[in-house]
This record gives C-alpha cells, sequence and structure tokens, in this order.
C-alpha cells in the first residue's frame, strides 16, 4: 500500500455530491444523475483539488475526476490559470499524439461548488510514486528490467510527442506580459514567485541562482510547448508498462522542450543518486535519455546546464513554498536538495540556509 499522503481540502462530500448531480444531468441531457462514491486519491491534489467519483445514469455508470480551483489558502502557483489546465488537456486530445485525461466540461461560475471547476474522464493505471520512492520500493521496483524498459522507452515517447506539438496549437499558454520569449517569461514569472512564496525570507541562494540565469540566458531559445512537470512520476502507465496518460500541466509554459528536459534529469537524480539509491535497472542512463531524446525529436540537445540549474531553482521554489505555507516540519533538518544541487552545479557556496 502506498505511503503517499491524502491532500483533503476540507469540502463536504456529500453536499458536493448533491450540488454536482443536477448541473451533470443538465449537461447530459437527462433528468437524473447520482453522484456517488466521492473520495480524495493519495498523492494527488496538492495543487487543484482532486476528486474521483462515479456517474450513474440508469444502468450506465461513468468514472470521472472532479478538479476544483484552489482557495487563496492552498495556492501553490501564483497565477494559477487554472482554466489553461482545462484547455491544454482538450488541445492535446484533439491532436491525439500526447495521451491525455479526456476533459468533459469546464464551469467557471463559483455557484455550483464554491469556485471554478473541470470534470476529466478517469484513467486506470499504475503511477510511480515519489512516497516512497520508486526506485527504492513499489511495483516498478518489482518489475523486471525489461518491463522498466518498456516503461521508459514509452514514456520517452510521450515526452517526444510533447515537444512535437505545433506552437500554433497551444499559443494561449503563452505569457507576454511576463516578456518576449519562453525563458524570459520564466525568468520573470519565478522572481516574483520567489517573492510572492517567501517574502523577504528568500534565501540569499535563490538571488544568486537568479542572478546567474539572468546574466546566462540563452541568447536564442527555441519556442515550443513544455509540459513543465515532466517526470515519469506524472505518467499512469497501463499493465502492459506502456503510458496510459500524461498528467499535470499547471506548469505549462512556451519555454521548449530543454526546459522539460532539464526538468527530468533533475527528477531522475533527485529520486535516486540524490537519495543514495541505485537507479532501477531498465531505466534509460542520462547519456540513453539524451540519446533517445535527440533520436525521437531530431532536435540537439542545447544549453542544457543552464535548464538543469534552472529546473533546480523552480523545484526548490516550490517545495520551500509548500513546506511553509503547509507549516511542515523539517524533521530530519536536510537543506533543499533541489536548490543544493543547483548550487552545486555552480559551485556556489553558502547553502546552509536553504531548508
Amino acid at each position: 500500500m502506498s505511503d503517499a499522503p491524502v491532500f483533503a481540502k476540507g469540502r463536504d462530500l456529500d453536499a458536493a455530491a448533491a450540488a454536482l448531480g443536477p448541473w451533470l444531468a443538465a449537461r447530459l441531457g437527462v433528468a437524473d444523475v447520482d453522484v456517488a462514491g466521492m473520495f480524495y486519491p493519495q498523492g494527488a491534489g496538492v495543487s487543484n483539488e482532486t476528486i474521483l467519483f462515479e456517474a450513474r445514469t440508469g444502468d450506465h455508470v461513468d468514472e470521472l475526476v472532479l478538479r476544483v480551483a484552489p482557495a487563496r489558502e492552498h495556492q501553490m502557483f501564483l497565477e494559477p490559470r487554472f482554466r489553461l489546465q482545462y484547455d491544454i488537456l482538450a488541445a492535446l486530445r484533439s491532436l491525439g499524439s500526447v495521451r491525455v485525461p479526456e476533459a468533459l466540461w469546464y464551469e467557471d461560475d463559483p455557484a455550483v461548488l464554491g469556485r471554478p471547476f473541470y470534470l476529466m474522464r478517469r484513467m486506470r493505471g499504475r503511477v510511480p510514486v515519489s512516497m516512497p520512492v520508486y526506485n527504492a520500493s513499489g511495483w516498478l521496483a518489482e518489475a523486471t528490467p525489461a518491463q522498466r524498459r518498456v516503461l521508459w522507452d514509452s514514456a520517452m515517447r510521450q515526452l517526444a510527442a510533447i515537444h512535437r506539438v505545433p506552437v500554433a496549437e497551444v499559443l494561449f499558454v503563452d505569457r507576454p506580459g511576463h516578456g518576449a520569449t519562453g525563458d524570459e517569461q520564466q525568468l520573470a514569472y519565478w522572481s516574483r514567485f520567489a517573492t510572492w512564496a517567501l517574502g523577504d525570507d528568500v534565501p540569499e541562494a535563490v538571488h544568486a541562482l537568479l542572478d546567474w540565469l539572468t546574466t546566462h540566458r540563452p541568447p536564442a531559445s527555441v519556442r515550443g510547448l513544455s509540459w513543465g512537470d515532466a517526470r515519469i512520476g506524472n505518467m499512469m502507465f497501463g499493465d502492459d508498462f506502456h503510458v496510459v496518460g500524461v498528467m499535470d500541466w499547471e506548469q505549462a509554459s512556451l519555454a521548449g522542450p530543454m526546459a522539460d528536459l532539464g526538468w527530468w534529469l533533475l527528477f531522475d537524480d533527485i529520486h535516486s543518486v540524490e537519495l543514495g539509491v541505485a537507479r532501477l535497472d531498465g531505466l534509460g542512463t542520462r547519456q540513453e535519455t539524451l540519446d533517445l531524446w535527440q533520436e525521437l525529436t531530431g532536435r540537439q540537445v542545447e544549453n542544457l546546464h543552464w535548464h538543469e540549474v534552472f529546473a533546480g531553482l523552480k523545484a526548490g521554489l516550490l517545495g520551500l513554498h509548500t513546506r511553509r505555507s503547509m507549516k511542515l516540519p523539517n524533521a530530519d533538518g536536510r537543506a533543499n536538495p533541489f536548490l543544493q544541487r543547483s548550487c552545486r552545479m555552480l559551485d556556489l557556496t553558502g547553502t546552509a540556509d536553504l531548508s
């Protein structure tokens, strides 16, 4: 059984089911829908309230997922752009190249559930969890090296499919108010995020990393869709170890594919060598990941060092914000591993304040 936490948001699920039933009946054009079995899943719903349930119409049962926009006190991201998550799922689903959940309806009126929400069809499969880390225990650790290789290859092909999505199909992801290019937009956003999330308590190392990233920003970045949270822990896999669906698009941007590759490699390390745990046999090595990505996309790896440093900063800021906003104790006294990794990459000192 997974040790992943449940992120309930204090909602009365019986009341939510009673409110959602008539709304759903109107969308389906039927007299009545019985909304039943609502529950919060393990390990999902940190940034957006996530509830699984069944919608019954006569003898027909649909398994659905409800995602509700975050309340201010649970807001994980600056400018969360909740509607974008629905729109990106709809756009990618229509293209057919990236396996994403089927987004069904979006509701902007807070009168129904108190905040905007959307529904999508539930996917069935297994996710490589980080609590406990998949390299150490769980279904992936118990799989054979050949099965893990299938999983890794399928995951890489989905990552490459994301990076082949035409920019014209996802222009709504752009943040022109933050800058002209994707890299510039991301730097502006995360600089603001640091102040918004941490106020006057921004670690000195964060300022140093932002300064370095600004000074060394690549002069000609490649514009393209970036998933934003690219890792196998945000993918669901079937019994055949192939990808069922790609999830969690809150951080989508036009920062380009290298931003995703930097994030992917960061979490490869964080969930293995940074914990003193060997990477599972069958999961591609760093070089295999780079080689296959280039083969599948027809692109060259460029400015990877910069993007890996930036990935560590972004993940580190999210970690600091989450721990402080949820008032979680730093029980083992460990410094933030994401920020530590980026600081090591630049040979920065003075990381003692990164907890």
